[in-house]
């Protein structure tokens, strides 16, 4: 019995020894094999000796179950020979999940060969679903499993519960809020494959403008669905406005506490946002973004950029910029008092209008202040200095003297002092003999003097200046995607514009076509004969001589600012040849 004691304990410790060794022999075994990537045989061989050593190592026989479901898709032309691979690979992913239940790469890909096996040998019906769900609510934060495991779900769609529904919902929400482009792209190309449904992309789609713009984008390449289309692109405006609101505040507050470069941060990021508004909403008959809200969130925006700048010493040119941005959109004289109080307590301009042309630029904008609040007999009594002095201006300050003489003009009108404001007008075109701008001032001028052949001589010259009534091109090719920009220097008075497309066959598919005219959208549609939106046409033209197919029109009436206006056409889905643009 002594003996026997003794013994005991020096077995138990070679059992312990043996079972440490066969587990050293089973990883260093299963290590061989995974990093055995080329000879599958080979690999399968030393994993069915890592199990003869110790049977009880999950990760064996995952590899197991990856080396036969290879086999098995490299054999696929030997039907017998493949279904008894997967079948295999089933079992050994089976005895990997009952080692280690908790272990979602098992799950997955013993899923992933349960959906191969159903798929090529239908009579082998063991649901696959389940595996796919365990490998999902046990992969935590592992983006790249809920992606794979919704994209199953979502070919099958048709096919599951509803209850698996919820959950592909709950996945695929979770990779559509990470806004990687690829993985959004090939989750909509599966949708538009299996499911077509909008409200089931809604519901996947996180609330997000940079989303909904690409999800917009798909549509439209896709062909899909005008309306909802334009009903996203409306939406991730809103958004846009809703974050430009939130930004402005920000700003103030660390304007407020006088946090200027994060005010500044702030405020950029507010007039960035606005820009991207191209107010879809306009197509969809909506209205979610109020147009005086949108104007006095920008002009607020852009004098606080500018007053932010100041506090930051900046001086009165550099930015000049976004105040003369802000006045014109600021019509009341006395917010327009508010800044001249401002700039005068930072000395930037002076307590009076100035009558020094010393400093040409400072001057521009003291009198673009004064003209704001009405004050022409001020600015009038700038002209008077002019007349009497012999002033050379450099030429790079040429455009700023002609800003000044046309105010002054201006300010000369405004009192019915129309010879004089005349005199100022014929300044400013002698400087620059090309300005639209002063020769319909002084064409008003005329015509309130009833000088019929002075207006007779200035329309012509106006319509040297104007861009072309027509425009040909020969076969001009606009891509998919690609913005073609067309400056049109026009009157300012509402115009009918004309584009003319090359028309496709009949079986050809039909372009989508976006039309923005001075920042905003104002046309968007498949280029057929029927119309789309009030306010524009779409007809097909006669038929050329070298084609027999008929060209396409699209005709828009648009209010045309005084100057510089920007037509940008962009198809959407498939390029198109631009032929001509025409307006009246």
């Amino acid at each position: 019995m002594m003996n026997l004691k003794k013994i005991l304990p020096l077995i138990a410790i070679a059992v312990i020894a043996i079972i440490d060794i066969s587990i050293y022999w089973n990883v260093h075994l299963y290590y061989r094999a995974e990093g055995n990537t080329e000879d599958i045989d080979k690999k399968i061989k030393i994993l069915e000796r890592a199990n003869q050593i110790y049977p009880s190592n999950g990760l064996v026989f995952y590899e197991l179950g990856k080396a036969y479901f290879d086999l098995g898709i490299q054999n696929l032309h030997d039907r017998v020979i493949s279904e008894s691979y997967l079948r295999k690979s089933i079992e050994s992913y089976s005895r990997s999940i009952k080692i280690n239940p908790a272990s979602f790469f098992s799950h997955f890909n013993f899923a992933q060969s349960l959906l191969y096996m159903s798929f090529f040998y239908p009579s082998y019906n063991i649901s696959y679903y389940d595996e796919y769900r365990k490998a999902a609510l046990l992969a935590g934060h592992n983006h790249q499993i809920f992606y794979e495991v919704g994209k199953i779900y979502l070919s099958i769609w048709p096919e599951i519960s509803e209850k698996d529904k919820d959950f592909t919902f709950d996945v695929l929400r979770k990779i559509a809020s990470g806004k990687e482009k690829e993985k959004l792209q090939n989750l909509m190309q599966i949708w538009d494959l299996n499911v077509k449904d909008y409200a089931v992309m809604e519901k996947i789609l996180p609330e997000d403008a940079a989303v909904y713009r690409f999800y917009a984008r798909f549509l439209g390449e896709k062909s899909l669905s005008l309306e909802k289309r334009q009903e996203m692109l409306a939406r991730a405006e809103f958004m846009e406005f809703e974050r430009a609101k939130k930004e402005y505040h920000a700003g103030e507050n660390d304007f407020l506490y006088f946090r200027l470069k994060e005010a500044l941060t702030h405020f950029k990021s507010c007039v960035n946002a606005l820009d991207r508004i191209n107010f879809y909403q306009s197509l969809v008959h909506q209205t979610l973004i109020g147009s005086s809200e949108f104007i006095e969130l920008r002009k607020s925006t852009l004098l606080n950029l500018a007053k932010c700048q100041i506090e930051m010493g900046w001086k009165l040119e550099e930015v000049e910029g976004d105040l003369r941005l802000y006045l014109k959109l600021e019509d009341e004289v006395a917010e327009v008092g508010k800044l001249e109080l401002y700039l005068r307590s930072r000395e930037l301009i002076e307590e009076k209008l100035e009558t020094s042309l010393d400093d040409l630029n400072r001057l521009s904008f003291h009198i673009l202040l004064s003209f704001k609040q009405n004050r022409y007999r001020d600015i009038m009594r700038v002209g008077n200095i002019l007349r009497e002095s012999f002033l050379v201006v450099p030429e790079a300050q040429k455009n700023t003297y002609v800003k000044i003489l046309l105010l002054i003009g201006d300010s000369y009108q405004k009192v019915d002092y129309i010879y004089d404001a005349l005199e100022f007008y014929e300044k400013a075109l002698e400087i620059e003999p090309d300005s639209l701008k002063t020769l319909l001032r002084i064409r008003q001028n005329h015509e309130r003097m009833n000088e019929e052949e002075k207006i007779r001589e200035t329309d012509k010259k106006i319509e040297k200046l104007m861009a072309p009534r027509e425009r040909m091109f020969k076969n001009l090719l606009i891509n998919k995607g690609q913005k073609y920009s067309q400056v049109l220097n026009l009157d300012g008075r509402e115009i009918i514009l004309t584009l003319h497309f090359k028309g496709g066959r009949e079986r050809d598919i039909i372009p989508l076509i976006c039309v923005f005219f001075n920042g905003k959208v104002v046309w968007e549609s498949y280029l057929k004969s029927e119309g789309g939106f009030e306010g524009e046409k779409v007809e097909a033209g006669e038929e050329s001589e070298s084609s027999a197919e008929a060209d396409k029109i699209v005709s828009l009436s648009l209010k045309s600012n005084i100057g510089k206006n920007m037509l940008i056409i962009m198809p959407v889905d498939r390029p198109v040849n631009l032929l001509k643009i025409t307006y009246r």
